[in-house]
């Protein structure tokens, strides 16, 4: 690969637009986060009783 072509990803995950949280994840992720859970344990409930 050429340096021509090298993408620089130190300059890009440094970049002020990128579309992630400053610091931190945001109380989307966590709801997100807590639903996929709860789903989980109750598909898991669910087939176990089968």
């Amino acid at each position: 690969m050429s340096d021509e072509n090298k993408i620089d990803w130190k300059r890009l995950m440094l970049r002020k637009d990128r579309p992630l949280p400053k610091a931190g994840c945001s109380w989307a992720f966590y709801i997100v986060l807590l639903l996929l859970i709860v789903y989980l344990v109750v598909m898991f409930v669910k087939y176990k009783q089968l």
